[in-house]
């Protein structure tokens, strides 16, 4: 394992753990805010077609649920990810209504029937993470399946993060995307 990619892991390994220790409240309270940030940056206003992903409350990654309700009352189209396990991919699929989601393997939920839709539909994408810095990296989950899309899409990135776990500097390796803009509990930073 590389340096940086044992940096990154011990990170992680850390994060998640404070992460689970944040009351409902406060994590309520916090991705909240971030919502409210997040409708209020011109590229999120401009966008026709948002892809979001669909948080796991359960283990406090920042809420998504209220962004998807707004969207979904707009006039915006959404899309939401899908999991492809084999190959480490994401399938990116139309949603019309959270009722139609069930949960994968992982705990996380999914559209049950899939309407694909192109990558290069999308005109912003909000992005799940760990953790994140302040020159727009980020830290995933350790998989790539997110690399993989953002690497793939011209759309504008955007990260959503708790304020205590955007740092000054996280490790990376290569083949870590970075993301255009962050929003946290407290700020929005433009990269």
């Amino acid at each position: 394992m590389s340096e940086n990619r044992n940096k990154k892991s011990v990170l992680r390994t850390s994060v998640l753990k404070e992460r689970a220790r944040v009351n409902s409240d406060t994590w309520k309270m916090k991705s909240d805010l971030i919502a409210e940030k997040v409708q209020q940056i011109e590229e999120f206003n401009r966008a026709d077609f948002v892809h979001v992903y669909v948080s796991m409350n359960d283990r406090n990654e920042v809420g998504t649920d209220t962004l998807i309700t707004t969207i979904l009352q707009s006039d915006k189209n959404l899309a939401v990810p899908v999991t492809n396990f084999k190959n480490g991919t994401l399938t990116h699929s139309m949603l019309t209504d959270l009722r139609d989601l069930k949960k994968n393997k992982w705990g996380v939920k999914e559209p049950i029937a899939i309407h694909e839709i192109e990558v290069s539909n999308i005109d912003l994408i909000l992005v799940p993470m760990v953790a994140a810095d302040r020159f727009g990296n980020r830290l995933g989950y350790g998989k790539g399946f997110y690399d993989r899309f953002l690497n793939k899409s011209d759309a504008c990135k955007v990260g959503m993060v708790f304020n205590e776990f955007l740092f000054d500097e996280i490790p990376t390796e290569s083949f870590d995307e970075k993301l255009d803009i962050i929003v946290t509990d407290r700020e929005v930073i433009y990269l």
